[in-house]
């Protein structure tokens, strides 16, 4: 059974297991950006002729962390944090699986630190050309991996949420425009993350 709390602000009913979620997923994006973030500075502090600060193994190392992490991970992680927020707060619902929900957050954190935890052991400075002939390491791929089929479980639990609400009717008439844009952005995500995934198993 869903447990609520009003926002006193808002005075939006918020389900409590969508309430941690969004701000587990929304507080990984940020620290992951924070680390993609340090990494681009290193880059640009190499790239400055006065500091020139990495030699040339490491700058390649810097810019695939910095590329993994500021182009995949953050972004992934805030789009679930968002996707969730816009079907449930938005929509007067409740989130629908949420074990599974914890399951896909669990796997994108483990993915990405497994991926990242390649990347510095100096094994897997690809950046995304990551298909031979350059190789990384198998953690790399592995990482990657985990971290998709995570995120494609979350938009899932998206999915079966906002179905559930309408039949449930926590909402009328059609979906609000914020929460029918996420909807788009989760579709768009779904393809292009299975397409990526799907491509890596060769590799």
């Amino acid at each position: 059974m869903a447990e609520f709390r009003t926002c006193p602000e808002t005075g939006f009913k918020i389900d409590l297991a969508a309430d941690k979620l969004i701000k587990w997923n929304a507080v990984a994006a940020v620290v992951f950006l924070l680390v993609g973030g340090l990494f681009g500075l290193m880059v640009a502090l190499t790239r400055w002729p006065a500091v020139h600060l990495l030699p040339a193994d490491l700058f390649y190392l810097a810019l695939t962390a910095h590329g993994l992490d500021v182009l995949l991970v953050w972004i992934i992680f805030f789009e679930i944090a968002l996707i969730y927020f816009c079907a449930t707060v938005l929509l007067n619902a409740r989130l629908v699986l949420p074990k599974v929900a914890w399951v896909a957050f669990w796997m994108m954190l483990i993915g990405a630190a497994i991926t990242n935890v390649a990347v510095l052991s100096g094994e897997s400075s690809v950046m995304f050309t990551s298909y031979p002939p350059m190789k990384a390491a198998q953690e790399f791929y592995l990482g990657i991996l985990l971290f998709a089929v995570g995120a494609l479980l979350g938009c899932l639990v998206f999915f079966a949420t906002i179905i559930t609400a309408k039949k449930e009717k926590a909402y009328e008439g059609s979906l609000p425009l914020v929460t029918f844009g996420a909807m788009t952005a989760a579709i768009i995500a779904v393809f292009t993350i299975l397409s990526g995934a799907i491509i890596l198993i060769p590799t």
